[in-house]
């Protein structure tokens, strides 16, 4: 029970059937208000089984909502209104705001980056956007923030995965923040996040949505050429890339890549992953243009969700395109749900990137653990033959040639489908490494993984790769 207390936002045992209603409406509540999150309501069988005669229920009532948020815009505004190398940081509590965030952006012309959550929030073909910025996020994010006066977190918690070592982060903005003229801005409803990781400069507490609101009319339009240049050059310099083989054999990032140029124009859809190597390649190679178009895992990192959460959106949106990008080792977890996808014919299309290892582990035990190579070889199954015993159906592909007309054949095969595709193992890149900067990221720049070199230290602070 303690364990239940601790990961959620409030727990509760129901001891009187009395009150039911209003602890069932409270729980909605809670979950529903400041900064979502999970509510459990424990249900003893002898309570529930028990027959609610009373007609003195009592009710729940939620209490007076504050002020929408707290917090000195007007001092915000002066700073974005005269920093010269401003950008936005949008997290997933910008989600239900996007046409206030990007009148915001597009106003003061600032550029943007996101984290995975917040993916799709501002479209990634808009001329402003840097994509997902981190530790395998866009190289181009990751100098921007390093090299920004003026940092804006948006419904954004300044994690690990996004920062790099501290000591060295957003050097610049602090320089900024010394004389008066920027600095690090933080937006967010969980009063708890402020200077939990990284100390702001100005902090806007509450709904980013109605701050935006009384922001937007009073920031101005700044040409900001010499800056908006120098991200244009350095996207052009170290976009994401990655090389084909000479042989025909595939990487699960030109799967992903052959799946959005298939599925790009569709409007309707949402993409869920598991952990690891493929999820952050499907940040990478995928171009978000919605929010919520991704379900994926974030800081926790849970493999096996892939399925689950395809499943759970083609029963919410039954019309809606939903595919799974999952790895060998997270489908592995969960394949089981196979039958649930069998059982009500979900059209779910799930699309394996087979490469035979847990290959992000791979990597960090190349890399930081001196080739002590443990637990990430995987024995996997005939995907194929897994799905039909289910009485599902699937498409195999093992070759570059064959990638177009096997995605072809996978997204229109009526129903669910699931297509294996047996990749080679890759390193995701650009990566930064524990206890180095946002800036100091590993860029392989040809073909041969044994070429990737830095300095052998175990990673501090338990760092985990996903």
């Amino acid at each position: 029970y303690q364990r239940r207390v601790h990961g959620t936002k409030w727990a509760y045992q129901i001891t009187n059937i009395e009150e039911f209603p209003s602890v069932i409406d409270k729980a909605f509540h809670v979950a529903t208000s400041g900064k979502p999150g999970p509510v459990i309501i424990d249900l003893p069988k002898d309570v529930v089984s028990t027959i609610l005669q009373s007609n003195d229920i009592p009710t729940f009532e939620p209490e007076k909502e504050k002020t929408q948020y707290e917090g000195d815009i007007e001092e915000i505004a002066r700073l974005i209104n005269i920093a010269e190398r401003p950008i936005v940081i949008a997290g997933n509590g910008t989600l239900h705001c996007p046409k206030e965030l990007i009148d915001l952006l597009q106003t003061a012309n600032i550029p943007c980056t996101t984290t995975l959550h917040g993916m799709g929030v501002l479209p990634e073909d808009h001329p402003l956007s840097l994509q997902m910025l981190g530790m395998h996020g866009a190289a181009y994010a990751n100098y921007a923030v390093q090299s920004a006066d003026l940092i804006i977190g948006i419904g954004y918690r300044f994690d690990d995965r996004t920062t790099g070592a501290l000591p060295k982060y957003a050097p610049e903005a602090k320089k900024a923040a010394e004389e008066k003229r920027g600095g690090i801005i933080h937006f967010d409803i969980e009063p708890t996040q402020f200077g939990r990781s990284v100390q702001p400069t100005h902090k806007v507490l509450g709904d980013c949505k109605y701050a935006l609101r009384d922001l937007i009319p009073l920031v101005k339009y700044n040409p900001r050429k010499s800056w908006l240049d120098q991200i244009a050059d350095w996207k052009e310099e170290a976009p994401f890339k990655y090389q084909k083989t000479d042989t025909g054999l595939i990487k699960t990032q030109e799967v992903i890549h052959h799946i959005y140029m298939h599925t790009q124009n569709v409007q309707h859809k949402f993409i869920s992953t598991g952990v690891g190597n493929h999820q952050m390649m499907s940040c990478q190679f995928y171009r978000w243009t919605r929010p919520r178009q991704i379900l994926s895992s974030g800081s926790l990192g849970t493999m096996g969700v892939g399925l689950p959460f395809a499943i759970g959106a083609q029963f919410a949106f039954p019309d809606a395109l939903v595919m799974c990008i999952d790895g060998d080792g997270s489908f592995n977890m969960s394949s089981t749900e196979l039958y649930t996808v069998a059982k009500h014919r979900l059209p779910v299309k799930i699309a394996i990137m087979n490469d035979g290892r847990q290959q992000m582990v791979y990597i960090w035990q190349k890399l930081f653990y001196d080739k002590r190579y443990i637990g990430t070889e995987n024995t996997n199954p005939d995907y194929c033959k897994l799905a039909a015993a289910w009485d599902i159906p699937s498409v195999y592909c093992a070759h570059a040639d064959d990638l177009p007309q096997t995605i072809e054949k996978w997204l229109n095969t009526p129903g669910p489908c699931l297509a294996e595709f047996r990749t080679i193992p890759d390193i995701c890149l650009p990566m930064v490494a524990p206890g180095k900067a946002l800036d100091e990221m590993i860029i392989n720049r040809d073909n041969n993984m044994n070429s990737v070199r830095i300095m052998s230290y175990v990673p501090k602070e338990s760092l985990a790769p996903s």
